[in-house]
């Protein structure tokens, strides 16, 4: 018997508890949606992505179910880029599927040559197989098209929530708020910031452990600074935690090799907190907003043309330093810098801005909801957080 109902499943890898900011996106979307009289579910299928088994396959092909009357399936691309042929059947089924890619699958850094070759062959037919494609940034969208040819990807930004401006710290503490993993690259903030200390600062790597190899390397690497009590590595934190970290955090730094856009950038604007990001990744577009129609000031853009920041090359560690210690130095500076996060703050798009661009992607249900469809559990649900050339045709949602 399908259990297939009307309404919108968001179909996520299952995170065990260790939410990541695809996760979180895909949590506050569906909260978002649900606010917006659209009720959704949240269907985590667990497996070892984007390296599935069979049985994660299977418990995926569930989890896309049979298509019913008004209903449609958001999957995130960690799943869905890594089963085409899953996401290929259920389309064919009748299923609309729309892939919410958060990160390309090759941009992982550390791939062998040959897993990425493949990781990218299975992305482009499942990009190919899906009704539609999502992205969180307009600079996503361009990646895509760059890779596979994707020329139809929807923006979906990401929103955010104000929070109480961050009264900072004294001497100044820096925060670098991501997965301790090569890709987040917090390495490079150790070899930025060991010319400086003749300066006052700390440093918070505040993240989840990665690869336990990576993580033993990047423990000594602060144990070899000349001041290693200067940085902390609290591991992640949540709720009134993370709330304690932003009021006391005066920069946020995010030197990722790849971001597709960045979402603690907005969220440490939210608290009137700048940032410093690595350039040439859609975290660039987080800083700064995205730019309206014509070229004029979106609902996110920066006022002014003043930047909350600035954004560095992620390869060039003295770049940094430089960066940081005319930061570190320069009271003028550091007063620009958090009047133009004051003003972004003001300007931020919210979860509901999110919802309304998803419905708009994906389209109006494809019919009326039976009685007592929506609002159901769901056997899946749960309550915790955490270069190819494709000639590809939509199927119509």
């Amino acid at each position: 018997m399908s259990t297939a109902r009307a309404g919108l499943d968001v179909v996520v890898p299952d995170d065990g508890g260790r939410p990541s900011g695809g996760s979180r996106y895909d949590r506050r979307l569906v909260a978002a949606l649900g606010a917006l009289g659209r009720p959704a579910r949240l269907v985590p299928v667990a497996g070892d992505w984007p390296a599935p088994d069979g049985a994660a396959r299977a418990r995926l092909r569930r989890a896309l179910g049979a298509p019913a009357p008004g209903r449609a399936v958001v999957l995130d691309g960690l799943v869905g880029c890594a089963a085409p042929e899953t996401v290929d059947d259920a389309v064919r089924s009748g299923v609309p599927v729309h892939l919410l890619v958060h990160l390309p699958l090759p941009a992982e850094t550390g791939l062998d040559p040959a897993t990425a070759t493949e990781l990218a062959r299975r992305e482009a037919s499942a990009l190919a197989a899906a009704t539609g494609v999502l992205v969180p940034s307009a600079w996503a969208a361009r990646d895509l098209r760059r890779r596979y040819g994707t020329a139809d990807a929807a923006v979906v930004e990401p929103g955010a929530e104000r929070g109480p401006v961050a009264a900072g710290s004294r001497p100044p503490r820096l925060t670098c708020l991501a997965s301790l993993t090569p890709r987040k690259n917090q390495r490079l903030l150790l070899e930025a910031l060991a010319p400086l200390t003749g300066l006052d600062w700390t440093l918070d790597l505040v993240g989840p452990d990665g690869d336990p190899e990576h993580v033993a390397a990047l423990r000594a690497a602060v144990r070899d600074l000349p001041e290693p009590g200067r940085v902390h590595c609290p591991g992640p934190l949540e709720g009134t935690a993370l709330a304690r970290q932003w009021a006391r955090t005066d920069l946020l730094l995010l030197p990722s090799i790849a971001e597709t856009y960045g979402m603690v950038v907005t969220e440490a604007l939210a608290h009137g907190v700048p940032a410093v990001v690595a350039a040439g990744t859609g975290a660039v577009e987080a800083l700064d907003g995205t730019p309206g129609p014509r070229g004029a000031a979106g609902a996110g853009a920066a006022v002014g043309g003043t930047r909350a920041g600035t954004a560095v090359d992620p390869a060039d560690p003295s770049a940094w330093t430089e960066v940081l210690r005319d930061w570190l130095t320069d009271a003028a500076l550091r007063a620009q810098w958090r009047a133009a996060a004051l003003a972004r703050r003001d300007h931020l798009r919210g979860w509901a801005d999110t919802a309304r661009d998803v419905l708009a992607a994906i389209g109006p249900p494809l019919g009326p909801p039976g009685p007592g469809e929506h609002g159901t559990d769901h056997d899946h649900d749960t309550d915790h957080d955490t270069d190819h050339d494709t000639d590809r045709t939509r199927r119509p949602s």
